[in-house]
């Protein structure tokens, strides 16, 4: 389904959208910062309906040696389709190890295939996988990946397991992983199928599906590594078990690329923030008591929130709250929770809407205080999850509209985009910086204007100072001019007078910043993003990147098998030696 500008696809959504915060809220990047993953992330809702629709996975080729180096096949059998994926493993020398898209070599790299299986596809995939950007892809491979083993965690679990002890939580820190994932290839890369090609039916029809398929089964394979080279090393080699046999995730790095994808894919944006938003409104507005089975479910819920974020008191947070300052105001979000309990009020008023006054408190202790609360309160409503699913697929097209008068359009800035008016483009700091695409290896790159080269091939995410020039031109243009004739003499505005004209009726499709500006944090949309694909455990390590885990105490293969997508949200670290 793909919503048409400003309808959503449901009634109970376009209800919820009445409710919604303003869009300069929702888009201030700040806010974007605190985002947290919820249930309608793309990896909780690939689970859930993987487990309702009792996906299994079978292992079928395990060719693989007492170092790791091998073949694997995993075989997916997803509502009637059957898919496979196929990875190929060794082990790289410390020093060839990096998350860099310029990398040669990977400690894994993997394929999600559909279609025929045999030999001859098998080596096929054998000879292309394993080189990434220097392989080709068929039309029936979906996604093509790349993970490094952990340089402190692999081989320190394999040791434990070898030697019949589950692991330390302590040794393993507060993101836990075996594996570190560095890209996610798809949709038309290297000759890989399009998007397009899956049609209705198809289990991974919904956007980010097959990359979720993927990432699960990648860290799945995780679990089978570390295991058999603790068995190939000690016949007195145990299994992960316990809290362990769900705690360990994928690892993950990220860049500066999220940043231009978001401002150059604005219908996706709207669509992303409106899986955050849509759900926020329905939760806020549902009446509620003290005695209602959702209230102390939600109280369960913070509570485990907040030990989960004391008990991170060394991963590296800077410039966001450390785990522990954000576990001391969450306990001041309970105590107002303990006081609705117990008396009925929140703040000393009586309210059916305690979930909107829980939020609206939350918000004065601090961002992301709200943030967590705001996911809380999501994951108690499972009525919109079809819903949502449904929003993430979108027409992407910008285009023209000649035949509307420069009056017209002038209107539509200034109502739609004032908030470009907060920045002087006079003043050098607005436009200290300029972005582009490093020519050795096409990453995204942040230069200093006047000071760095690359300002001759700058990406146009100038959006702020690009609808600021359009709108300096129109005013001085007559109002029953038409675009068309007006883009003739002003050719340079016409990628914004079509973004402006396209977007019409999107309430999130613009980020509400200036990304030239001397003072614009990266990590803000970064974050946004990962919490939408399911991520946590967020540790800058600078102002450009950072690192997070995905699928932290999620289940595995068997259980959904079994249909059991179990309670995985700020999942808590094992014990000692848990078993």
């Amino acid at each position: 389904m793909t919503a048409g500008p400003g309808l959503r696809p449901t009634e109970r959504l376009r209800r919820a959208q009445q409710f919604a915060r303003p869009a300069d809220q929702v888009l201030d990047p700040e806010e974007l910062g605190s985002s947290r993953h919820t249930r309608h992330s793309f990896a909780r809702s690939f689970l859930r309906t993987a487990a309702a629709q009792r996906w299994t996975v079978t292992r079928e080729t395990w060719d693989i040696d007492a170092q790791g180096r091998g073949e694997a096949v995993y075989r997916i059998d997803a509502d009637g389709h059957e898919l496979r994926f196929a990875a190929f493993s060794t082990v790289l020398p410390d020093g060839q190890r990096t998350d860099r898209v310029v990398a040669e070599a990977w400690d894994v790299t993997a394929a999600l295939v559909e279609g025929p299986w045999n030999e001859a596809r098998r080596s096929e995939l054998r000879a292309q996988v394993p080189g990434q950007e220097t392989g080709r892809a068929d039309a029936a491979t979906l996604v093509w990946t790349r993970a490094n083993r952990s340089r402190r965690f692999f081989d320190y679990v394999v040791d434990r397991l070898a030697e019949g002890r589950q692991p330390d939580p302590a040794e393993l820190g507060d993101a836990a992983y075996v594996l570190r994932s560095t890209a996610f290839y798809s949709n038309g890369k290297f000759g890989l199928a399009d998007f397009g090609r899956l049609r209705p039916g198809h289990p991974l029809r919904l956007p980010y599906r097959s990359q979720m398929l993927t990432a699960w089964l990648l860290r799945e394979l995780s679990y089978d590594l570390v295991e058999h080279c603790a068995a190939a090393k000690s016949p007195h080699a145990v299994a992960l078990d316990g809290d362990w046999r769900r705690f360990l995730g994928l690892g993950n790095a990220t860049g500066l690329g999220m940043v231009p994808y978001v401002i150059n894919h604005p219908q996706v944006l709207d669509a992303w923030c409106a899986v955050r938003e849509l759900p926020l409104a329905y939760a806020l507005q549902q009446t509620t008591s003290p005695q209602d089975a959702r209230t102390e479910r939600v109280r369960l819920l913070l509570d485990r929130a907040r030990e989960y974020y004391r008990e991170r008191d060394t991963l590296a947070t800077a410039p966001y709250l450390p785990g522990p300052q954000l576990a001391g105001r969450l306990d001041k979000v309970m105590e107002l929770l303990d006081g609705y309990l117990a008396t009925g009020l929140v703040l000393g008023e009586r309210t059916d809407r305690a979930w909107h006054a829980l939020h609206t408190a939350a918000g004065e202790i601090g961002l992301e205080a709200r943030g967590v609360v705001d996911s809380v309160l999501v994951e108690v409503y499972d009525d919109l999850d079809t819903d949502i699913d449904a929003l993430l697929r979108c027409d992407q097209t910008l285009q023209v509209a000649p035949a509307q008068t420069c009056g017209e359009l002038r209107t539509e800035v200034l109502e739609r985009y004032g908030w470009v008016r907060r920045f002087d483009f006079g003043d050098p700091a607005q436009q200290a910086h300029f972005w582009f695409s490093s020519q050795d290896n096409e990453e995204p790159r942040r230069g200093r204007r006047g000071i760095d080269p690359g300002e001759e091939v700058e990406h146009p995410v100038d959006i702020a100072r690009a609808v600021t020039e359009l709108l300096g031109d129109l005013e001085s243009a007559d109002d029953g001019q038409l675009v068309g004739e007006f883009l003739l003499s002003h050719p340079w505005h016409r990628g914004a007078a079509a973004r402006v004209q396209s977007l019409a009726g999107l309430p999130y499709a613009e980020v509400r910043a200036n990304l030239l500006a001397a003072n614009f944090l990266p990590l803000h949309l970064q974050r946004f993003q990962l919490a939408l694909y399911g991520m946590d455990n967020y540790s800058p390590q600078s102002t450009d990147w950072l690192r997070v885990t995905l699928f932290s105490g999620a289940p595995r293969v068997a259980d959904i098998a079994a249909g059991t997508d179990h309670d995985w949200f700020f999942v808590r670290k094992p014990r000692k030696d848990a078993r």
